[in-house]
């Protein structure tokens, strides 16, 4: 009897894992179809649809965060200016529901799908992800650690979100929503009209 009751325990625990399993594959379908490394693709002949300011300690604007389509894929695009550089990225882009957050409802970049360090005097990073991996609607929240250099020297060091609604009134954390009908027409790829 208490070989079965063994048996039947690890049987179990074992039925938890996979469906825990399962639901993580579920939840990290953006992560796995989005290019977590940055991409030297050239967005110059592309439009943006979205620009938002990247705020460095919600009072600097360091750059700004662009939203770029084409037929295959969404491009987000964080670029620096002046003497602002880039020493880490985390970005997330789909379904707002998915967004990785603590109990208070603040994101939490270091659960982001897409995080990445920077060589010193980055200014521009691009994201490469396939429109495929998305829904129509979808929401994009970009933190970035950021640093202003004056005569060589680091002189201060910031978190950046870009600009967009607040997650919760206490905290300056933002995000904003893309959709992809509002952002691309192919006539307009193929025609320039």
């Amino acid at each position: 009897m208490k070989t079965k009751l063994l048996y039947l325990f690890v049987g179990a625990v074992a039925l938890t894992f996979v469906a825990c399993e399962n639901e993580n594959t579920t939840e990290d379908h953006q992560s796995k179809n989005a290019n977590s490394n940055p991409t030297t693709v050239n967005t110059i002949d592309l439009t943006p649809c979205t620009v938002a300011n990247l705020m460095a300690g919600q009072n600097y604007d360091s750059g700004d965060l662009s939203v770029y389509f084409d037929l295959n894929n969404v491009y987000v695009e964080y670029t620096t200016t002046g003497n602002w550089f880039i020493r880490k990225s985390h970005l997330y882009v789909g379904s707002y529901q998915l967004i990785p957050r603590n109990n208070s409802g603040n994101p939490i970049p270091g659960q982001f799908p897409i995080n990445n360090n920077h060589a010193n005097g980055t200014q521009t990073i691009t994201y490469t992800i396939p429109k495929t991996s998305l829904p129509e609607c979808f929401a994009v929240v970009a933190h970035a650690e950021v640093y202003r250099v004056q005569n060589g020297l680091v002189v201060q060091t910031e978190t950046a979100w870009a600009s967009g609604q607040r997650f919760t009134p206490r905290n300056w954390a933002t995000y904003f929503t893309v959709c992809q009908s509002d952002c691309f027409d192919i006539e307009d790829y193929y025609f320039g009209n």
